[in-house]
């Protein structure tokens, strides 16, 4: 698993802050202030006040009276959300960050300014609807694609929007054979299997979300890792992407079940790189083969096209028309394409639910170098309760 030698906080932020705030990161983190209140952060025994100063970023010493958000955290873990290995949800769910003051969710809020500032990610801001391509021209995010588009075509659109739709990759039959897998497959889950998910209703009753590794377990299932379809569709923009069948919860089936459920049934805007390891899973792609189909009633993808290689504050609802902001209704047998650090959403659905989606993700050759089976994130905290994941996020 890729590591870090600790970051000495005070050498960092006495010999290096200064030149980030007056260059291009702290030009970059100046985008993202709007709206931020003073966060303090204590790092072991040191301890410094983000805020903004006009226009411009600006780092004190010492935690400021009215700094609303005050966190703590050890130096091992600040190094690790430097240098993006893990970040600060990531530290939230392992316990390694403490709100002192305020709530966990204003670091979070903080989060895209420090990127910026600490690894020079933009911040994405869009200011319309409209997407270009690297033409210049305006691209449709919810257009119709098909395989039959060449692959030029194809990767023109999912350069510019980090996101797309293909429609009929496969067929009826094929879809019965996926569906009678994921059948045997979620008959076979149990609780604490560490080869699923699981959330919890409002009854307290489990709830199975989510099916990891089926790759293992099922032959149809393991040969789509090879599907010249779908390698096709994954490599447009990197021809080295590979597919991960025994890490990273290999290939995976997302169950949409109905109601009021505590957990991570229903995921809120994030990136897959959301918990860390930006550098080294980026620029995967992850394939969402419709099994049902999606709608609003059956819970669908959600995506702010064009975000992808940038970091993108949250939307809220009302902000949704003025931004390039995409439903992705499908049919059984379309499939859905995007980059890990596009920012999307899996909300819940508005109806009935029952939406199935089977993921099969291709990585970067770094991703294969430093994380090893059973070493991901998600690896490591599947085993947690709903109530503990969201405890530790501080909802």
């Amino acid at each position: 698993m890729l590591g870090h030698d600790r970051i000495d906080a005070e050498t960092y932020h006495r010999d290096i802050v200064p030149g980030l705030l007056i260059g291009a990161p702290g030009e970059r983190a100046a985008v993202g202030l709007a709206g931020l209140e003073p966060l303090g952060m204590r790092i072991g025994d040191a301890a410094w006040t983000y805020r903004a100063d006009g226009a411009r970023l600006r780092i004190v010493e010492g935690v400021a009276d009215d700094a609303s958000c005050v966190v703590r955290l050890s130096p091992d873990a600040w190094t690790d959300l430097v240098t993006l290995l893990r970040t600060a949800a990531a530290l939230a769910i392992a316990g390694e960050v403490r709100a002192e003051r305020g709530s966990l969710l204003d670091l979070f809020a903080w989060e895209p300014v420090l990127r910026a500032l600490y690894q020079g990610i933009e911040i994405y801001l869009p200011s319309g609807p409209q997407v270009r391509d690297r033409h210049g021209r305006v691209v449709d995010p919810a257009a119709e694609l098909t395989l039959d588009h060449t692959d030029a075509q194809l990767a023109d659109h999912f350069d510019a929007t980090g996101v797309m739709r293909v429609r009929g990759v496969f067929s009826a039959a094929e879809i019965a054979v996926f569906e009678a897998e994921v059948d045997r497959l979620a008959a076979e889950a149990v609780p604490g299997d560490d080869r699923s998910w699981w959330a919890e209703s409002e009854h307290g009753d489990a709830v199975l979300c989510r099916i990891v590794y089926a790759s293992e377990r099922s032959a149809p299932i393991a040969a789509l890792a090879r599907d010249p379809r779908l390698v096709r569709l994954a490599t447009l923009l990197h021809e080295d992407l590979a597919a991960s069948t025994d890490r990273m919860e290999g290939i995976s089936i997302l169950l949409k079940p109905p109601g009021r459920l505590k957990g991570l049934a229903n995921i809120p805007w994030h990136t897959d790189c959301g918990l860390g390891g930006h550098h080294i899973l980026c620029p995967s792609v992850a394939i969402g083969i419709q099994l049902t189909g999606s709608s609003a009633e059956t819970g669908y993808l959600e995506a702010i096209a064009g975000s992808h290689g940038r970091t993108c504050p949250q939307p809220a609802p009302e902000a949704y028309p003025n931004l390039p902001y995409l439903t992705v209704p499908t049919e059984p047998g379309d499939v859905t394409v995007h980059v890990a650090d596009v920012l999307h959403a899996s909300p819940a659905p508005a109806g009935e639910g029952g939406r199935r989606t089977m993921y099969v993700t291709y990585h970067p050759p770094t991703l294969f170098e430093h994380v090893g089976p059973g070493e991901a994130v998600n690896d490591l905290i599947r085993s947690r309760t709903a109530g503990e994941v969201e405890a530790g996020l501080g909802l």
